[in-house]
């Protein structure tokens, strides 16, 4: 323990000593039981070299001063001490460098934003010193090249361990809001689709007489027409047409000849009943997202059934 203002320079001497061979087990010792690392996260096991953390990383609680100063007698060549410390987050491997959350309050008048801070360790400052003094001898600046050389374990940092961890987590979080919103987002598109379809269907919607006979009087002998047969049944196919005739008899009483390109068929509609068929094939189509123009047989059923 830190000696008293009436201790002896002898005992000054022997608690300085002992105060320095505890700062020397700080930078490196062998452990002496098996606890996790908090640093890379891996079991540090009975006879692993260990070093100690700094405050920041501190989550203990701190004791008395070890050692002895000049209040003893000693100069300042002999003078050795340290504050001791407990907690969780003091030991870590050498070669860990670990890190703490922190920022500064926005009151401060050394405010900077919240971020992973460095926290140093015995370790990091004796391998500090000496490739400072390797570095001035040989040129090299690889502090890799160094660990290997001397046979020290490469670092690993805390920082890209929570880095990766997170991104992990951000990336599985993403997948879990995306499997949350897919119905949601499902059901807003077939809405869409709907209101489209249904605006379609209001815009082509003959609603009044005169709107009828602006049809009636639009066709003309030769016009493409596409007519859809056998809805919801196995044989349901799209068929073309071409209007081969009118035959106009005066008020509502009209009639439109029309030939199937597909076998040449001809037969006789009621121009409201074929206005209707074409309307009809019109919105299967957009259903069905067929944009095509049909010359002759679309088998529509074969898809409806392909997969019973």
């Amino acid at each position: 323990m830190y000696t008293t203002t009436t201790a002896t320079r002898e005992q000054a001497l022997k608690a300085a000593a002992a105060a320095e061979r505890a700062m020397e087990r700080h930078e490196c010792s062998k452990s002496q039981f098996k606890f996790k690392c908090f640093s890379c996260g891996e079991f540090i096991n009975r006879g692993d070299k260990i070093t100690k953390c700094t405050a920041p990383c501190w989550d203990g609680m701190r004791l008395r001063f070890r050692g002895a100063d000049a209040r003893n007698g000693l100069t300042m060549e002999e003078s050795a001490f340290y504050l001791a410390e407990t907690g969780t987050r003091t030991w870590v491997h050498i070669g860990c460098n670990t890190c703490y959350w922190d920022s500064l309050p926005e009151d401060s008048n050394e405010y900077s934003p919240p971020a992973l801070r460095s926290a140093y360790t015995g370790w990091g400052c004796k391998i500090s010193y000496e490739f400072d003094e390797w570095r001035q001898r040989t040129n090299h600046y690889d502090m890799e090249e160094f660990l290997e050389k001397h046979g020290y374990p490469q670092e690993k940092w805390m920082k890209d361990r929570i880095i990766h961890n997170v991104t992990r987590f951000q990336a599985l979080w993403r997948g879990y809001l995306y499997k949350q919103a897919y119905p949601i987002a499902l059901a807003q598109h077939k809405t869409i689709h709907k209101t489209q379809v249904l605006r379609y269907l209001f815009d082509t919607t003959i609603k009044s007489n005169d709107c009828m006979f602006n049809w009636l009087h639009e066709m003309k002998v030769g016009d493409h027409g596409e007519i859809l047969m056998d809805h919801k049944k196995r044989k349901e196919a799209i068929y073309s047409c071409e209007i081969i005739k009118k035959e106009l008899n005066g008020g509502d009483n009209a009639y439109i000849y029309v030939k199937y390109h597909h076998d040449g068929e001809v037969r006789i509609y009621h121009w409201k009943r074929y206005v209707k068929l074409i309307h009809e094939c019109k919105n299967f189509k957009l259903q069905k997202n067929i944009e095509a123009k049909i010359i002759g047989k679309l088998p529509t059923g074969i898809l409806r059934y392909s997969k019973s």
